[in-house]
């Protein structure tokens, strides 16, 4: 399940640079933000994901008003939370490291137990990095299923 869901993300970035070429073009008073990209890339996702809602920069109070930027989920309840995304645009390193401890310490733990987390690059050359990461911290089957597995997270 991993692989297809890099795959979808990898194609809703294609379709993104394809269907809006011009994305990047912006006068010189006016820019193009994460939360711009983020919201395009969602459409673009949502297209490929529709049996779940989507919102984006969603506050969690519980988690110190902290706002993931696109979630795939059904809205109400905690038993359909499928995928956290942390967007950066032209992101380093030191960007995509803190948005993998966000996912991992605040999207994947209890409650939220999101089933998978993405680190999405969105690059102003119109390509993109997609790193997908798997909870393994839940439950077997959602969400008939009350076993666990271990208390560990793959990065692939």
């Amino acid at each position: 399940m991993n692989e297809e869901v890099q795959i979808l993300l990898r194609q809703a970035a294609e379709s993104l640079f394809q269907n809006q070429p011009n994305i990047y073009d912006f006068t010189s008073e006016s820019g193009n933000t994460e939360w711009n990209l983020a919201h395009h890339y969602a459409n673009e996702v949502h297209k490929l994901l529709r049996d779940y809602d989507c919102d984006l920069e969603i506050t969690k109070g519980s988690y110190h008003n902290k706002r993931p930027d696109i979630i795939f989920h059904e809205r109400g309840s905690h038993e359909r939370n499928f995928l956290v995304i942390e967007v950066k645009k032209d992101g380093g390193p030191q960007d995509i490291e803190s948005d993998y401890q966000k996912i991992k310490y605040d999207w994947f733990r209890e409650p939220l137990q999101y089933q998978f987390g993405a680190l999405v690059n969105l690059k102003s050359d119109k390509t993109s990095e997609v790193e997908v990461l798997e909870n393994s911290n839940q439950p077997m089957s959602r969400p008939q299923s009350g076993t666990r597995r271990g208390r560990s997270y793959e990065r692939r």
